[in-house]
């Protein structure tokens, strides 16, 4: 399946969801990220980058995971057609792209949307690019969340798309180089 069809597909998934059931499933995935971010404590001393999630989109409750973890997160933001990222001055606010005032960073890690991933790490986005362009070049850990079912067989990749380290569902934590569940 070539990726705009297998993208339509899983939009469809996503897009079916009530949303009180893709509330119940980030409550579900903020719990399975505080269990990464136990079992990699050295995350919690490091600048992270989150996303503020488009509508029908799997994302972490953020007040539940600073909460339970103490973290420094930065969220993207759009300048001149690029995406960068920047820590806010006060609570995130903007919906896709974070709106000032805010302080430009670089992550050393990035929790990263997406449409689909496979086992390897492969990951489908939603067809603009942003996310591969960021990350060419960029030595940083790259999480991918999603929703369970958006996990399939394989993903069609081409040279420039970024590969996962680990994948974050609602119901596990998967290491993509270890190829196992914890």
């Amino acid at each position: 399946m070539n990726k705009e069809s297998l993208r339509a597909e899983l939009l469809l998934r996503l897009t079916s969801l009530p949303n009180d059931s893709i509330q119940s499933l980030s409550f579900s995935l903020t719990n399975q990220l505080i269990k990464l971010f136990h079992f990699i404590p050295e995350l919690q001393g490091q600048v992270g980058a989150g996303y503020l999630p488009l509508k029908a989109e799997i994302a972490p409750v953020y007040q539940e995971l600073f909460r339970a973890v103490p973290l420094s997160l930065a969220y993207p933001v759009l300048v001149q057609g690029q995406m960068y990222f920047a820590l806010p001055q006060g609570m995130p606010k903007g919906s896709t792209w974070l709106e000032p005032p805010y302080h430009m960073v670089e992550p050393e890690w990035l929790l990263v949307p997406g449409v689909g991933f496979d086992n390897n790490g492969a990951r489908l986005g939603r067809g603009k690019g942003f996310y591969d362009r960021y990350l060419e070049g960029k030595d940083v850990l790259k999480i991918g969340l999603a929703w369970s079912e958006q996990i399939v067989d394989k993903i069609p990749v081409e040279a420039h798309d970024s590969h996962m380290d680990y994948i974050i569902t609602e119901e596990f934590c998967w290491d993509v180089n270890q190829q196992k569940r914890f």
